[in-house]
């Protein structure tokens, strides 16, 4: 490992083949990892997709990341020697993640499932927008300074001046709007203080995710 404290690795599965042709590696960390095969392979998907990853992976910024990505729950089956098979946290993914770590756990503290929530346009608009004002926090210097704090300010939850902040806003008057429509009584509000409440309350956890950030595990 290069840089940095040490990150827990106990959560990985790696295995390979009788020959050693290809390699399995499982994800049961907290960290959203990049798998880099040294040279062109086939990388598989291994197995199913949980929910929060599939909204992830919609609703991420695009961009080259230069690997597949590894998300919690994950698994995917690389075509290499496990020699030529390496792993990295990248600083805008793991940002990301952290972004929506706030959002499944603040939307599961009102009693709402995030694929559900995200049913309605709104809410899909502001998740896409947040996890791209996340990756602000990259600029703000080396991944030891990264926390909570930062990220909550990245996201304007506090200020309410950021477009992630904005569609938040937007997205919860509609869904309160609907549940009067259908005579309904009034859901739990997810403000964007809501937001940053939660996200404090997890500061620890995310200050860990965000921290590793940048941070190379060669082969």
């Amino acid at each position: 490992m290069t840089g940095g404290a040490l990150r827990d690795i106990s959560g990985l599965a790696m295995c390979t083949d009788e020959i050693g042709t290809s390699v399995f590696i499982g994800n049961d960390t907290k960290d959203v990892w990049l798998v880099q095969p040294a040279r062109p392979a086939t990388v598989l998907q291994h197995g199913g997709v949980p929910a929060m990853v599939q909204i992830f992976r919609a609703s991420r910024s695009p961009g080259v990341l230069g690997g597949t990505t590894l998300e919690p729950g994950t698994a995917v089956t690389v075509a290499l020697r496990p020699a030529e098979v390496g792993l990295v946290i990248d600083s805008v993914l793991q940002s990301q993640w952290s972004t929506m770590t706030v959002v499944d756990q603040t939307a599961t503290a009102a009693r709402e499932q995030l694929p559900e929530l995200i049913r309605n346009e709104r809410y899909k608009n502001a998740v896409t927008s947040c996890l791209e004002a996340s990756t602000r926090i990259v600029d703000y210097g080396a991944a030891a300074r990264y926390d909570t704090q930062t990220l909550i300010q990245s996201l304007g939850l506090t200020t309410g001046t950021t477009r992630c902040a904005a569609d938040l806003t937007i997205a919860e008057n509609e869904r309160q709007t609907l549940a009067r429509l259908q005579k309904r009584l009034p859901p739990p509000e997810l403000k964007t203080s809501t937001f940053a409440q939660k996200a404090g309350s997890l500061s620890s956890e995310l200050d860990d995710l965000l921290k590793a950030a940048g941070r190379l595990f060669p082969h």
